[in-house]
């Protein structure tokens, strides 16, 4: 059998996708991903060596709600597109992270007849995924609370077998950091956070007295010279700085909290909360915070004051212990085949002879 993946725009749609690669491998003989070449999907394809497939994908905008009128003129080329990937590749299922690309990909197969699986990471469903659920048959959710539907499934957000063999030391000699001071480490998810950025700018005086910070700042980095401040736009091994931290500062995006939470490190969510959000990040810090997992500190209340004061309660802050399934990967990865049996198309039968 052979899987079509999908899903992109930001690491959290594209990077569970390439957590459970080791898993699908296990059921299915081939695996091709179905995303846009502008966006990110396409580099972190190459890098886990993973078949690309170039579909054109529609994008709501929440700002320019006229420029959304085009989409249903759009949507059908786009479709047909995934079509004749899904077919030139003989796909027996698809599996869907969400997100705008993923949707021609769903609509193509389920005009196709083949099954699809939909995942969503937030505690809430994003928009793309409540259209694309509409045709699943089968949904997978991180949280008891977030889909009702009869074909609903409660996994934990998939994270990489890799990201639990942490080597902190590798950060502490790279950047010659003193293990008997404090190491903060503030990160905006993978296309950053220039709200968070600005504030810490605004603080580093205060704060490289208390922390060796570690910002890694995304594309929105403003080059900046400090003692006791390293500043990174990107870094491929997170799990070693995570497991360096002794606090982090963090938006609240479901794969970067999944994985602070999965080490058990004492987080502060800024969770993005702005027009173009449709408040995800919120849900699932409120989720984390009721729960005894993380603090958390509102994007409008966020200042230089504001951000010391929740980072000394942080300090002392007696955090839940969480315990991450690490067969997590392996059940959803059985979980996607056993839809991909049940659902997969019956083979044409052979028309008799006639005498």
């Amino acid at each position: 059998m052979n899987i079509a993946l999908t899903g992109g725009g930001t690491a959290g749609h594209v990077m569970p996708n390439m957590a459970i690669l080791e898993e699908l491998y296990k059921y299915f003989d081939k695996v091709i991903y179905i995303g846009n070449k502008d966006k990110m999907e396409s580099e972190i394809c190459k890098k886990y060596n993973v078949q690309f497939c170039h579909c054109d994908s529609i994008k709501f905008d929440r700002t320019k709600k006229l420029s959304n009128l085009a989409i249903p003129f759009k949507l059908p080329s786009y479709i047909a597109q995934a079509k004749k990937i899904l077919k030139d590749n003989n796909i027996d299922v698809v599996f869907s992270k969400g997100g705008y690309v993923a949707m021609p990909v769903v609509y193509a197969a389920k005009q196709l007849g083949i099954p699809t699986v939909c995942h969503e990471s937030d505690y809430s469903l994003g928009l793309a995924n409540k259209l694309n659920s509409r045709f699943a048959k089968g949904i997978i959710t991180c949280f008891d609370d977030t889909c009702k539907k009869r074909n609903a499934k409660v996994f934990e957000n998939p994270i990489r077998k890799d990201f639990f063999d942490a080597h902190p030391e590798r950060v502490y000699q790279s950047h010659d950091l003193n293990h008997y001071a404090p190491v903060l480490l503030i990160m905006g998810g993978s296309l950053g956070a220039k709200a968070i950025n600005n504030v810490v700018y605004s603080s580093l005086d205060e704060l490289c007295r208390r922390y060796q910070v570690i910002h890694i700042c995304g594309k929105s980095l403003t080059p900046i010279s400090h003692k006791n401040y390293i500043q990174l736009e990107y870094v491929d091994n997170i799990q070693d700085y995570i497991s360096a931290s002794d606090l982090i500062v963090s938006r609240c995006g479901a794969g970067a909290s999944t994985e602070i939470n999965a080490l058990n490190k004492r987080a502060l969510y800024i969770p993005l909360q702005n027009k173009s959000s449709r408040g995800d990040q919120v849900l699932n810090a409120k989720y984390l915070t009721q729960n005894g997992y993380a603090l958390m500190l509102e994007e409008y209340k966020l200042n230089r004051d504001t951000l010391l004061a929740m980072l000394e309660k942080l300090s002392t802050f007696d955090k839940k212990v969480y315990k991450y399934d690490r067969g997590n990967n392996s059940k959803i990865a059985d979980y996607i085949n056993k839809i991909a049996l049940q659902y997969r198309p019956a083979p044409a039968m052979a028309s008799s002879p006639s005498y």
